[in-house]
């Protein structure tokens, strides 16, 4: 599986996981509610961000690794 591939799949299991706690959310709403979103929700959130950022990273590092792989076969064979 590629990054792109690999932070696609992150990306909408992030959304699922959002709208299924948003639904949760409206039922459950207490202090262990509110603790809960703030000591795994939000921090998760901000986690997921991050990962899709490095996955982005990482995939534009492979595309220009093969791009420069090839380009050195062409040269060189």
């Amino acid at each position: 599986m590629s990054a792109i591939e690999s932070r696609a799949k992150l990306v909408q299991a992030a959304k699922k996981l959002k709208r299924q706690w948003e639904q949760a959310r409206e039922l459950w709403r207490d202090e262990n509610c509110r603790q809960f979103e703030k000591d795994v929700m939000e921090p998760l959130e901000a986690d997921v961000r991050a990962a899709v950022v490095a996955f982005e990273r990482v995939g534009t590092m492979l595309h220009n690794a093969q791009q420069d792989c090839g380009a050195s076969k062409e040269v060189n064979g």
